[in-house]
């Protein structure tokens, strides 16, 4: 994975941003005391530190859990994974299962498929219920993973009880099929252990943003046949490269620059991914980046002045969308622009009629790889002269390892930021004043 940012520092050299001197002093011995905290936390088994998460690509021991009870449920006739989750137990599983089997798996005839029960819509319920009631026909069909850190999560609980209740009408119990993925001892860990369902954990100190590389992630995904442990090396290489090279890493160097972009004036902070299929990836790093850095207070109880909104965008679809917006107001935002060097599959297709190509000069013989190509270097280009601070992340391929290089990448600049900032990047004591109000609500209170 390659990091470049258009920020450059007083010697010309890309990649190194454009803070003051002082701010940038303070700033490279913060890391250098950080890098030994991350160190520590990937090298223990305990997990301990608040870090923790740096040590679950490295995990052996967690990880085969996954695999030998993935390989005892994934028999040949398995055709459906059923993820129940929301947030951090859901969105990095879908990010990596779309970026590998596209956006329109649904219509390709591979199997097994993984479906994604999130939000606790009837609309969605009622659809993923009728395919699986339509289509299913013994329990070995069919894995259900039931992914929730507090074990309480009402979207997912009432999902799992919905989509169960429906299913167990037309093939009877389906407790061996049912795992349960969630901090031991939760309440939903002692449920499954009375009903006899499968029991996967989640490290305590894990929170869910950070999870991906848990049975959260690891267990659906070794289902549908993948090789997570390539993924598993891609994190491992960028857990060593934030570790090992500190402020030139990488993931030091990002933060860096959001930090710099801030400083400028810049308050949104747009993730734009030139792959449709990473879309649900720039939601995973939307979430990671709002709930790791949305905070108000610092760890010594003073206001934080810090102001970053994360958004998505996709290439180039967005383009005709948003891009007006953000090349009228330059200033208050920044991008980290996003694509695969090389195309997922090879082809052949070429704009090579004579009725349609020959509308847009230099279309003709051309193949949509190369008119991206030249659409993205057009981005880049109006952004040098508007004026847009961004960086570049370049993807040497679309694989799993790739993909775990990202996924870590964005984790560690997210904790090397927190860091910079003085905030705590594993907290959200936000994001429970809805959950109390809904409890309340749901408990004619």
């Amino acid at each position: 994975m390659k990091y470049q940012s258009s920020a450059k520092n007083d010697r010309g050299e890309q990649g190194v941003s454009d803070l003051t001197a002082s701010n940038a002093q303070a700033g490279h011995a913060r890391a250098t005391e950080y890098a030994a905290t991350m160190r520590a936390a990937m090298s223990d088994s305990s997990y301990k530190l608040p870090e923790a998460s740096l040590r679950l690509p490295f995990d052996s021991v967690l990880y085969e859990k996954s695999r030998v009870l993935a390989a005892k449920l994934a028999g040949p006739k398995l055709n459906y994974v059923v993820t129940i989750g929301i947030g951090g137990s859901n969105l990095g599983t879908k990010a990596v299962y779309e970026a590998i089997f596209g956006t329109l798996d649904a219509h390709s005839p591979f199997a097994p498929k993984m479906l994604f029960a999130d939000t606790c819509s009837p609309e969605i319920l009622s659809d993923i219920t009728e395919i699986l009631v339509n289509e299913i026909i013994s329990p070995e069909e069919l894995i259900i993973v039931v992914a929730s850190k507090s074990g309480t999560t009402t979207e997912t609980i009432v999902n799992a009880s919905v989509l169960i209740t429906a299913l167990e009408q037309k093939l009877g119990s389906l407790s061996s099929r049912i795992v349960c993925i969630t901090d031991e001892g939760s309440v939903l860990w002692q449920t499954g252990e009375k009903q006899g369902f499968h029991l996967l954990p989640i490290p305590k100190m894990v929170g869910g943003r950070y999870s991906v590389f848990s049975p959260v992630g690891i267990f659906p995904l070794l289902c549908v046949g993948l090789e997570v442990d390539r993924m598993l090396k891609g994190a491992q290489e960028a857990v060593h490269d934030s570790v090992e090279r500190g402020v030139e890493s990488n993931a030091y160097r990002a933060a860096e620059d959001v930090l710099a972009w801030n400083e400028n004036g810049a308050l949104v902070f747009d993730m734009f991914l030139f792959q449709p299929e990473f879309e649900s990836l720039g939601k995973w790093y939307r979430q990671l980046f709002a709930e790791s850095l949305g905070k108000e207070t610092a760890k010594n109880g003073t206001s934080t002045t810090h102001r970053m909104i994360p958004t998505v965008s996709i290439g180039s679809t967005d383009l005709h969308s948003a891009e007006q917006m953000h090349l009228a107001f330059p200033s208050l935002v920044a991008r980290t622009l996003v694509r695969v060097n090389a195309p997922h599959w090879e082809h052949e297709f070429l704009a090579s009629d004579r009725v349609f190509a020959p509308l847009v000069p230099g279309l003709a013989g051309r193949a949509p790889c190369h008119i991206m190509d030249a659409i993205y270097e057009g981005v880049k280009e109006a952004y040098r002269t508007r004026g847009v601070q961004f960086a570049e992340i370049e993807l040497p391929d679309l694989t799993l390892e790739s993909l775990g290089a990202l996924l870590q990448f964005e984790m560690c600049m997210v904790m090397h930021l927190a860091n910079l900032l003085n905030i705590n990047a594993f907290d959200q004591p936000n994001v429970e004043t809805y959950k109390e109000a809904t409890r309340r609500i749901l408990g004619g209170k």
